[in-house]
Parts: C-alpha cells; sequence; structure tokens
C-alpha cells in the first residue's frame, strides 16, 4: 500500500509537470493518468519503469479494496463509514483499471488516445444513456466538492494520517500540501463532472472529459494560462503529498480517527 501511495503519487507529479509545460506552451502527452503512464513508459527503461508502476497500482487497488471490504480502519455501518468504503470500493475499481492500462503498455499496446469519451459515445447511443452520463456528472461533482475540495478546506484528511509522533514543522508542511493538493485534484475532478453533464446535455460523445479535457477547458477561460499553469502546481504539489503519504498514512484505526478522505474513484 505504501509504494502503491508513491506511484499515485508519481502519476499525478507527471500530470502536474506536462499541464505545467503546456502552459509555457510546451506540447507534451496527454493531461491524464494514462497520459502519465504513457510518458513513463517512453523514459529510458520504461518497460522498468512501468513493470514499477504496475505493482504499485496493484498494491494501492488491493489496500483500497481490503479497506472497502475488510474495514480495518473501522469505518463501520454508519451513513458516513459506508459512504467511504464506497469510496475506497470505487478507487480499487479505478486503479485496477490504470493497472490494466499500464500493462498493456508494457506488452506494447498503446491504443489509449479514445478512451476519455468512448463510454460516453456507447451509453449516449442507448436509452436513457444521457440520463446516466448526467447522473454520473452531477454524482462527480457532488464527490468532488464534498469528498475532496470541503475535506481539504477543513483539513479533515488529516484523520487519516498519522502525524501525532511527527515534529511541528512536518506536521504543518503535510497540512499545506494536503489542503492545496487535494483542493486542486477536487476542482479538477468538479470540471470533469461539469463537462459531463454538458455531454449528456449536448448529447455529445465527443465531448472533451476526463482529466486531460478539464485541464484544457481551463487553459480556454480568461487568464487561463495562469489557471493551467495553478492547476499543474497543485497537481504536483498533491503528487509529493500522496508519496509522503507512504510515511504518513494511517495503517489502522487509532483513537478516534476515521478515514473520513476516501479515495476518489476519477483519478483519473
Amino acid at each position: 500500500m505504501r509504494f502503491g501511495f508513491v506511484v499515485r503519487g508519481v502519476i499525478y507529479l507527471v500530470m502536474g509537470v506536462i499541464a505545467l509545460r503546456l502552459a509555457f506552451g510546451i506540447r507534451g502527452a496527454a493531461m491524464s493518468q494514462m497520459g502519465a503512464i504513457a510518458t513513463i513508459g517512453h523514459q529510458p527503461f520504461g518497460i522498468v519503469l512501468l513493470v514499477s508502476v504496475g505493482v504499485g497500482l496493484a498494491g494501492y487497488s488491493l489496500w483500497s479494496a481490503v479497506c472497502a471490504i475488510l474495514d480495518p480502519l473501522h469505518e463501520g455501518h454508519s451513513i458516513g463509514g459506508l459512504i467511504n468504503r464506497a469510496g475506497f470500493a470505487s478507487s480499487a475499481i479505478a486503479y485496477a483499471a490504470l493497472l490494466v492500462v499500464t500493462m498493456r503498455f508494457i506488452m506494447g499496446s498503446h491504443s489509449h488516445g479514445t478512451t476519455s469519451y468512448i463510454w460516453i459515445k456507447q451509453l449516449l447511443a442507448r436509452p436513457y444513456g444521457a440520463w446516466l452520463v448526467g447522473i454520473s456528472g452531477l454524482a462527480g461533482i457532488a464527490g468532488a466538492v464534498l469528498g475532496e475540495i470541503v475535506p481539504g478546506m477543513r483539513g479533515s484528511f488529516q484523520e487519516n494520517l498519522d502525524l501525532a509522533r511527527r515534529s511541528r514543522s512536518e506536521h504543518s508542511w503535510a497540512m499545506r500540501m494536503g489542503r492545496i493538493g487535494i483542493i486542486t485534484r477536487g476542482i479538477v475532478f468538479a470540471i470533469i463532472g461539469v463537462y459531463l453533464v454538458a455531454a449528456a446535455f449536448h448529447a455529445n460523445p465527443h465531448h472533451q472529459t476526463g482529466t486531460d479535457g478539464a485541464l484544457l477547458g481551463l487553459a480556454r477561460q480568461p487568464f487561463g494560462l495562469a489557471l493551467l499553469a495553478g492547476a499543474g502546481v497543485g497537481l504536483i504539489i498533491f503528487g509529493v503529498f500522496s508519496m509522503l503519504c507512504a510515511r504518513w498514512w494511517r495503517m489502522r484505526a487509532g483513537g478516534s480517527a476515521r478515514g473520513s478522505h476516501s479515495p476518489s474513484p476519477s483519478t483519473a
């Protein structure tokens, strides 16, 4: 699980660097988790790096599944606890899907370019498909606000971190990075949800969605390049925070700690 946090952090750090480069006019890979995996695979010893990424994704996905099913953090069966466990379950599925993508890269299949909207196209072609896409978008917005932005602003994510034995300086940096990184990721996820709702409303399967579409949407706004650069920095900070969570994350319930910040399912 701890190695999985490191790998998740590397993926978000690469995404942030790609976004920052684009803000300065340097084009590169797609600003998504799959784009980050592709970038890692294109480095020297890319296959070795991708195998390491695959191991980390498998560990993170397995840990999320354990949290959802066996409940080592004692979330319980209250409404809040079940919501948190559902968040762990969706995270397990999302990172398992990324593991499949990574394995395809290792085996030489790079056909990832259209996956950001192909499922929308399939849904919109079905009866009530637009409703399902729209509901998914609204759920994504709600999840981003309640599961990312609000905990980031309140600092309640620290309940999942074992910071009691850390120095005051380390605790302070953990809170700063967590707030900036989690809120940034929440904003990106909320934009993804908005784009899903727009795709459903306009019945447009080619409407850009996913992290790539959300960040490009920021770039099209007034002062868009500054917003994109800020998002890139925020994602880099989240990546570093995630890697340090390998040291900080609470492996078992202790005292009154509860997992109020469940891993988000998009991650994409």
